[in-house]
């Protein structure tokens, strides 16, 4: 998240919108530019005139993609939804659960959003849960997490990694005692955000 994605939360739009916008925005300033240059463009040649429009409508946007690309993820939000079994049972009550490792570093990243997730709705329980044994890999995601989030070693080590299919972080969403659903880092975008969220509220 950037600080206009930031921003834009917490002006109240989605994480959608709140992803979106700002390249719309890009859009509608380079627009605007091209119709600011008309009058200084007139006595130009129309290849130069339509070269320099085309430039200037497009500079903005490009720019701000150069910054803040969109990368693959971004906008996903595929889950599967598994049945939960015995060897899931530590994965109780409602919540969304960050399955992770010691010293992962998108797993790290994704605090910051966790946090923002947890002030925009602070009825949500977010819980970060360690694929661990040595409860001192848990103090790097305590120290960044802080009061926000609950942070925990895995009860079953390997249930939890065989829910994240090995691929941390994984996202959890417990809400009955029957079903899990699990999002990979990849599949966890926006949309997923806002469906998350939506739940909770």
């Amino acid at each position: 998240m950037n600080s206009i994605e930031i921003f834009l939360l917490d002006s109240g739009l989605s994480w959608t919108m709140s992803k979106l916008l700002p390249y719309l925005l890009m859009a509608v300033i380079g627009l605007m530019l091209v119709i600011l240059s008309q009058r200084f463009l007139a006595k130009k040649k129309i290849f130069v005139r339509l070269l320099i429009k085309l430039s200037v409508l497009i500079i903005p946007f490009v720019f701000y993609f150069a910054y803040f690309p969109i990368y693959k993820g971004d906008f996903s939000n595929n889950s599967v939804v598994i049945e939960k079994g015995d060897a899931e049972q530590e994965l109780q009550g409602r919540k969304l659960v960050v399955l992770s490792i010691p010293n992962c570093p998108y797993c790290f990243s994704a605090i910051g959003k966790m946090i923002k997730l947890k002030e925009r709705v602070p009825s949500i329980e977010i819980e970060y849960v360690v694929c661990h044994a040595d409860p001192k890999m848990m103090k790097w995601y305590q120290d960044k997490a802080g009061d926000a989030l609950n942070v925990k070693m895995a009860d079953s080590i390997k249930a939890m990694m065989n829910i994240a299919s090995h691929s941390f972080p994984t996202f959890v969403l417990v809400e009955n005692d029957k079903m899990l659903r699990i999002w990979s880092n990849d599949n966890f975008g926006v949309s997923a955000m806002d469906e998350v969220e939506l739940s909770f509220n």
